[in-house]
């Protein structure tokens, strides 16, 4: 009886270490933002854990141009979220912007990048690792976007970097999206309103304060 109950804990062992070495830790530094994963979870918005075999990151690159006095607000220069599929089976995984050091420290260089983006996915150690890249198009204010969502109908529509086979995200046909929880709305809100500008912040002020 004790052997029996040793070997299956070996067993269990033996699973659970397989299992844990079969996840790929992916780091997405600043100044990119992780959106979405598919095969796998993210743990913030710049860390992912994903699973082995073929997995997707939806990213969005965020340049942060500082003001030059107190007065002005900084300004955000965002791309459209892009797609990175790849087929990982152990080790970690780095996303960094494929540019040349210093290449992103001002301004006009930031709004440049942002309008296309050039990634660079390497194994932590240096080593390149091949990727497929593609642009999820987003028009109007991004604000209260489901964007697993977003991913999902990507998949669906067959887009150059789309996964082969995807679960349907609602397994009802018809269903209304999940709405986003209210933490998550009010973060989207407060990031828009820190990146308009003084004058669309006074418009849109006069906007909401009828509306209380």
């Amino acid at each position: 009886m004790n052997r029996a109950w040793g070997l299956a804990l070996l067993l269990g062992a033996g699973s659970w270490s397989a299992a844990a070495l079969a996840e790929i830790r992916v780091s997405v530094p600043a100044p990119f933002q992780l959106l979405a994963v598919q095969e796998g979870k993210i743990l913030d918005e710049h860390s992912a854990t994903l699973k082995e075999g073929v997995a997707q990151l939806l990213i969005r690159y965020d340049g942060v141009e500082e003001s030059r006095t107190s007065s002005d607000n900084d300004t955000h220069h965002l791309s459209e979220p892009q797609v990175v599929r790849v087929e990982r089976h152990s080790g970690q995984l780095q996303l960094l912007p494929d540019v040349a050091a210093g290449a992103l420290n001002s301004g006009e260089q930031m709004a440049a990048f942002a309008k296309a983006p050039k990634l660079s996915l390497d194994d932590g150690q240096g080593q390149p690792v091949a990727f497929t890249q593609d642009e999820l198009a987003s028009q109007g204010l991004q604000l209260g976007i489901d964007w697993p969502e977003r991913l999902a109908d990507y998949n669906r529509d067959g887009g150059v970097a789309a996964l082969a086979l995807i679960a349907p995200a609602q397994a009802v046909q018809g269903a209304s999206p999940r709405p986003l929880s209210a933490s998550g709305l009010e973060a989207q809100l407060q990031q828009l309103f820190l990146q308009a500008d003084p004058a669309l912040r006074k418009r849109f002020i006069g906007w909401a304060v009828p509306q209380l």
